[in-house]
Order: C-alpha cells, then structure tokens, then sequence
C-alpha cells in the first residue's frame, strides 16, 4: 500500500526503521501511561499498533518520511494516555488521525484476540520475574535497597498480577477451545474415477443452498507437551528409588506396592518433576502409616541410604528452582555509568522555537527560542525518574523561572536540592548538573538570568543543605 492511505498499517511495521524506533520507545516508557492498553495493563502490540496509526496519519497529512524527521520522543508524552496523545499530536501536526474508522479500529478477528491475549500474558510474566527479583533479593535492579514496605507492595502486586496472569490463561484456553477443528482430508477409493467438473449455472438455475451444519464441538484443552521418552523413563525410574527406599525404610516390601506406585505415576505422567515427586511421596507417606509394623527398628544402613537419596533428590530440586545468580549491583553501576557517558550533557542541549513548548515570545522576554535537552538527555531524565515538574523546568525560558517553586534560582539550584533530597543517584546527579550548568552558562551568555541567582552565588555565602522550596535551613 502506498503512503498515502492510512487504513492498513502493516507495511509501516514491517520498516526495520519503525521496529527500531517501536523497540527504543518500548525499552524507556515500558509500564508509562502511553504503553497501556484497555485493561490498564502494558501492552506492546497495542502500543505498536497505536504508534503506526500516528505514523501513517503523518504520511497521509503530506509529511515527508515522519520516521526521521519528526522526534518521536520529544513529540509523544509517556505520562498521558494514548487518547490524549493523539489529540496532542493532530493539534501540532494539524492532522486528522482518527477522522474515519479504520481497519485497526475494527473489533479483533480470534486470531487478532489471540495474539493480543499471548502478548499480556508474555508482558505480565516478565512484570511478574521483576517483582520476583524485588521480594528475593530486596532491591531493584539498579541496586537500591527497598524497604520493607517497598518489599510488601511488591508482594501484593506479584498477587494481583498473577491472579491476572491466571485469568488471561483462561480466556486464552476458551479461545482456543472454541476454533473449530480441521476438516479431515477427503478420501475416495483407489481407482475411483475423479468427479465431473461441473459448469456454472445462472443463479436462477442453481438449486437452494443447504442448511448450514450444526458447529463443530468445542475441542478438548490442549494438554502440557509430555517430556521426551527417554527423559520421562530417566524421570520413573530416580522416582521409584525414592518409593522404594522409603518403603524399605518403614520394614515394608516396595515390590508389594509396584502396581500402586504404576498407578499414581500413570496419573501424574507428562506433569513437571515436582508435580510427580509430589504424589509419589505422598502416597508413599500413606502406605507406610496403614501399613506401618508396630514394632520396627530400621537399620543404619538403611537410614543413611535414605538419607542421601533424600539429600540428592533436595540438591537436584534446589538447582532446578533457584533462578542463575542476577547480576551483581557495582555490574549495574558500570553499565549505567556506560551509558551515561555515551550521552555528553554538554553536547546534548538543543535549540527549540518556544511554539514546540507552548510558550509564546512575550512570556520569555522577547526571544522565540530556548535552551532545553535533546530527545536523548530527555530519555535519561525520565529513566531515572525525575519528577514531571523538574522536567518542564528545563523545557521553559528562565523568564518564567520566577513562578518556580525554588523562587529566582537557575537550573544547577534545582538539581543541587534534588540531589541533597536523594532523589536520585549520586552518579546520575553529577551528569544532571552538569546539563544544568550548560544551559545555564547559554543562558547567561545571552544576558537572559538577569535577576536570576546562580548557585554559585549562594553557595559563595551558605554552606549547608537547601529545602527543596528554595529556602536556606
């Protein structure tokens, strides 16, 4: 399809250059108001869908590749809904995106439901490990301790995540038992003449159609894949040793009970290890209370060998349920930093006309520009959660510094209380200082802080910590 038209937007997200620019998007606002479906939930396929209906409607509007040359993630805000962006965006870009019902608007197909449905639940098992790593190790994954509140809220939402994750699975086994099944090929017999062709009558000639057959029986549920043969053979026979041992251990004969034993490995075959490890032992624990001598004394022999297969069998279940090692905090601190370093503050500061920050040149003194983070800066700055209100500090003219909390004060003023309050890392601090220091420095350069006090001004005469409503304590 051409670009000229915006009711299919699979050709859009067949572009490596939007797959690209879906994954970066994803990575930064992942869990942000704008990657949200319906449900509230972050969904990537519908923020991709979302993402391509803005794209072609540029396209349709006469904008020339919208892939480079609009910013993306300076245009779209990650803390509003994506209703809200769309209105945001048709009003800078003065196009129609939601003019007419579209092929993407149309309710889901099955398989489209499917796909939407193995998405969530792909998207909530991997919210669900992060809350795993939180409660297990008390921290997150930059190495901040939490405490021990923090560490019961990750609890209760893992809770309601997985009763989500449980209820999704089962839309998605009704969904799938309510496909009809496939035809079954049509067999005719070995030398059988091929049925006559037959030609095409008018429609007045051609007989009733026939009633339409009664639908197809649900199918049964899909069961678990069963584990290779030679896998679950290996399985039945480690789980018969530990019956057997345990049988032996109580003075019974294991060989007595073999066909108990076939019948509940029988019921449990296919099922994960400890599924069977499970019901073996229960039901080994139930033989030897009925049967049980009333006077026995086992033997040392014995008792170490169940001990070990016990202790084995324990080792054996520990590696396969302790997740590997994460890696280790001062692993994320460098990586971090790494990252950091490939975004020079002093070389990330852009030149924005005030009408891209909705401002007007009265309200800044005249000029029609300002000084304010590139897309890159602006992706740090929101990864490592610095307030919304911060943010729209560096995007406004320091005209307007004076309705600031902080009162007449520059940019460096503001991160300097940001860092005394620890509201962000030391080392993301430093690199924030110093965009701070840069815009301020254009700023001066200009003649534009007048009336405005530099932090090295204050910091000439006080010493101690700032509040964060810009008063010295």
């Amino acid at each position: 399809m051409s670009a000229s038209g915006t009711d299919d937007t699979s050709w859009i997200k067949e572009s490596e250059e939007f797959k690209e620019l879906v994954d970066r998007l994803w990575e930064k606002w992942k869990g942000m108001k704008i990657t949200l479906d319906a449900r509230k939930r972050p969904n990537k396929l519908a923020f991709t869908n979302f993402l391509a209906r803005l794209v072609a409607a540029a396209y349709e509007a006469g904008v020339e590749d919208p892939l480079k040359t609009i910013d993306w993630e300076h245009v779209l805000d990650p803390g509003l809904s994506q209703a809200e962006n769309t209105h945001i965006f048709e009003e800078q870009y003065h196009i129609r995106v939601t003019g007419r019902r579209r092929r993407s608007e149309l309710p889901p197909m099955a398989e489209d439901r499917e796909q939407l449905l193995r998405e969530e639940i792909r998207s909530t098992e991997a919210m669900i490990r992060d809350l795993d790593f939180q409660i297990r190790y008390g921290e997150d994954i930059y190495g901040n301790k939490l405490t021990p509140e923090q560490v019961e809220n990750a609890k209760r939402q893992k809770e309601e995540l997985e009763a989500q994750l449980e209820e999704l699975r089962r839309e998605l086994e009704e969904l799938e038992r309510q496909k009809p099944p496939a035809p079954p090929p049509r067999e005719r017999e070995r030398g059988a003449p091929l049925p006559r062709r037959r030609r095409a009558r008018p429609a007045e000639e051609r007989a009733p159609a026939p009633q339409p057959a009664p639908p197809p029986a649900p199918a049964p549920p899909t069961p678990p894949p069963a584990p290779p043969a030679e896998e679950e053979e290996v399985e039945r026979a480690r789980l018969w040793e530990l019956f057997a041992l345990a049988l032996t251990a109580a003075g019974l004969d294991p060989t007595q009970y073999e066909d108990e034993f076939e019948s509940i490995y029988n019921a449990v075959r296919g099922r994960p290890y400890l599924e069977k490890f499970r019901a073996v032992m229960r039901h080994a624990s139930a033989i030897i209370k009925e049967n049980r001598p009333e006077v026995y004394v086992p033997t040392e022999a014995i008792t170490r060998q169940v001990e070990e297969a016990v202790r084995r069998e324990l080792e054996s279940l520990a590696e396969r349920l302790t997740p590997p090692a994460p890696p280790r905090p001062e692993e994320y601190r460098a990586a971090v930093e790494a990252e950091l370093a490939s975004v020079p503050p002093e070389e990330s500061i852009v030149m924005l006309p005030v009408e891209d920050v909705k401002l007007t040149p009265e309200q800044c003194g005249g000029y029609d520009y300002i000084w304010a983070p590139n897309a890159d800066a602006l992706g740090e700055m929101r990864g490592f959660g610095v307030n919304e209100g911060i943010i729209e500090k560096f995007y406004t003219c320091p005209e307007m510094w004076w309705n600031e909390a902080d009162g007449s004060t520059d940019l460096e003023f503001t991160v300097e209380v940001m860092k005394e309050a620890r509201e962000v890392p030391p080392f993301f601090a430093e690199w924030l200082m110093r965009l701070a220091k840069a815009i301020d420095d254009r700023y001066e350069e200009e003649g534009r802080l007048k009336g405005i006090t530099r932090l090295r001004d204050i910091r000439k005469s006080y010493k101690g910590p700032l509040t964060s409503a810009g008063r010295r304590m």
